[in-house]
Order: C-alpha cells, then sequence, then structure tokens
C-alpha cells in the first residue's frame, strides 16, 4: 500500500470515528462544569500552550476557578497526577508533562491535572474546587462534551499543508472544520490569515465566527521568574534552544526581541533532555564563547539546573484582536441545563 493510499484511509477512519460520537453510538460525557476545549487539527505550531494560558488568567479575573486537564504528552506513566493544586508545580516534567509544568508555574491559582481520560482528570480536579473545565488540546479527544469547542489555525500554513504526513501536517482531515464552535487564527500577520484560508474555514462551518490573535513574545525571564531587558542579553553572547513543534516561531520571537544566538540548537517535540544533550549544549557553548542559555518556557522546565549556565527564556503572551471575542466566551459558558 502506497502513502498515499494510508493517508487516505488514516482520514477516512478519522472521518468515521468523528460521525460515531456525533450520533451517539460512541459514548460521551457531560462534566458537572462548562468545558472549553482548546485544540487544533495540525500538528504543532499553533501557540495551543500560550492561549490556553491566556484564558485560564481571564476566566480567572472573571470570578471562575478554572482547572486545566491535560493528557500530559511527553511524560511517564499513564497515572491520574494532580501537576498543580494551585501552589504552583508539584511534580516533574518526566511525572506531569512538560506543557502542564510549565502551566503550573505560570498560573499559581489554577488547578492542573493529567490524566490519559479527561473525565477522570475532571474528577479530580473538580475535588479541588473547580468549577470550570480547560480542555489542552481537547479537539480530538471527543469522549467529552464540551459547551465551547475553540479550534485554533496558525495563519501561516492553517490546514497543515493538507494531508496527513509524510505528506502535511495533518491531525484530522479538513471536514472536521465543521465540530468548531469558533475558529481562531494565531500568529497572524499582514496579510495572513489569507482570504482564500478564511473562505475555506467559512466554507466548511459557516456558523463559526473566526477570530484572530497575535502570539507575540513578552521579553525574557530569568530562572527566577524575574524579568529581564531584552537588552540584557543584547551584548552578550548565547546559545538558544527549543523543542518545539514549530522552531521557526522560537527563531522569529528572538528576531522580534532583536537578539541573535551564537547558535541555535533544535530538538524534535517534547524532547526529554538526556545527558549527551545537555553536553552537546554546553560545548556549544562553550566553542562560541557564550555564557548564557536562552529556551522556551517548556523547554526550561526540562533544562533548569542541569547546565552550569545561567538560563533565560522566552515568555509569549497572546492578543485576540476582537473585542467581540469574551463576551462570545462567557455567553456560552452559561449552561442551559
Amino acid at each position: 500500500m502506497t502513502w498515499a493510499a494510508v493517508s487516505s484511509l488514516y482520514g477516512r477512519i478519522l472521518e468515521a470515528r468523528s460521525r460515531r460520537y456525533a450520533i451517539g453510538r460512541a459514548r460521551s460525557y457531560r462534566l458537572p462544569a462548562p468545558v472549553v476545549s482548546v485544540g487544533n487539527i495540525t500538528m504543532g505550531g499553533t501557540g495551543k500552550t500560550p492561549f490556553v494560558e491566556f484564558l485560564a488568567r481571564r476566566l480567572r479575573f472573571e470570578g471562575h476557578r478554572p482547572a486545566i486537564l491535560s493528557r500530559g504528552y511527553g511524560r511517564r506513566g499513564s497515572e491520574v497526577v494532580v501537576v498543580s493544586d494551585r501552589s504552583g508545580p508539584l511534580v516533574s516534567p518526566d511525572v506531569g508533562g512538560d506543557e502542564p509544568v510549565e502551566l503550573a508555574s505560570r498560573l499559581p491559582g489554577v488547578v492542573i491535572v493529567v490524566a490519559p481520560r479527561r473525565v477522570v482528570a475532571a474528577k479530580a480536579a473538580g475535588g479541588l474546587g473547580a468549577d470550570l473545565f480547560l480542555l489542552d488540546d481537547g479537539y480530538q479527544h471527543l469522549e467529552v462534551r464540551r459547551d465551547l469547542d475553540l479550534l485554533l489555525l496558525e495563519a501561516r500554513d492553517p490546514f497543515g499543508r493538507g494531508d496527513f504526513p509524510p505528506f502535511g501536517r495533518l491531525r484530522e482531515p479538513l471536514s472536521a472544520l465543521a465540530r468548531a464552535d469558533a475558529v481562531v487564527f494565531t500568529r497572524v500577520a499582514p496579510g495572513l490569515p489569507t482570504r482564500e484560508a478564511v473562505a475555506e474555514v467559512s466554507r466548511r462551518n459557516a456558523s463559526a465566527p473566526i477570530f484572530t490573535a497575535r502570539i507575540r513574545p513578552q521579553g525574557l525571564w530569568d530562572e527566577a521568574g524575574s524579568a529581564l531587558g531584552a537588552s540584557a542579553l543584547a551584548d552578550r553572547r548565547f546559545v538558544a534552544v527549543c523543542g518545539v513543534a514549530n522552531p521557526e516561531s522560537f527563531t522569529a520571537a528572538l528576531a522580534d526581541l532583536d537578539l541573535a544566538a551564537e547558535e541555535t540548537i533544535v530538538f524534535g517535540d517534547h524532547h526529554r533532555y538526556r545527558p549527551r544533550d545537555l553536553a552537546r549544549i554546553y560545548s556549544a557553548a562553550e566553542t562560541t564563547g557564550s555564557a548564557w542559555l536562552l529556551t522556551t518556557e517548556k523547554d526550561a522546565v526540562k533544562l533548569r539546573g542541569r547546565i552550569p549556565l545561567p538560563l533565560a527564556t522566552v515568555r509569549l503572551g497572546v492578543e485576540v484582536l476582537e473585542e467581540e471575542f469574551f463576551p462570545f466566551v462567557l455567553e456560552r459558558l452559561k449552561r442551559k441545563d
């Protein structure tokens, strides 16, 4: 069987799975509090983690007690783990997953629980006082019914080249656009998203409002969580390291801050740093005369304290450009049942 045939078969299987949930042949569960799902249909790069953080902060401001429910991709084990009970990270990235631990370090006051099934995670989070659930990377997790399904599309390549791996980056066929309650194009820029991309979303889901969001670097932070001016590294040599799905977004963030690394080392998404990786990074610093290590927040939770260099992280912030976005979100969270 050719790769093209495998890709086509995979797409049909995913469509059939979605239909089974839609018509009630596969069981889905209603959680005891409103549910917002944030996800994508491509493999990484949409800014999902900073967007979940953005939502959690605003929902807390509105008086909610949100809990983030995640699978904890890349962690060891499959048990239910409370990553934060509102007091910050309680476990390591190996136990809780890099993104949940990153969120826990940024969101004191927010419960974060990881489990293979969000239904099970919700039970633990509810016991810690949560009154609203945020499904991190929840678009494909159809076992949980949601009050609001937010689909993030990266403006530069919203449809993952329109194909499944190895030809593209799709996780689901484009027919999955029809499930979204709202679509958010992220990383918008002049000319992006294109009119064609917006028209394609509207053609496949005429009822979903379309929003746009910028994801920009807010600056640099040190290991203690204190802000550093970007100028702190402007005249210093540093090595940049990332293990994310879209490394171009990391290098673009450095450019936005007018920073240039002596060397940039790229690993795969959710990379688990081993001694040989740490040795490679330190060797690059020695070779280039670099005195600092600059990385993403997702990687920082796995690198902190493991390399004898001061560590700085690039912090990303989200700005939704349409003021109608949060009134829309809050209205959808008013349950009618």
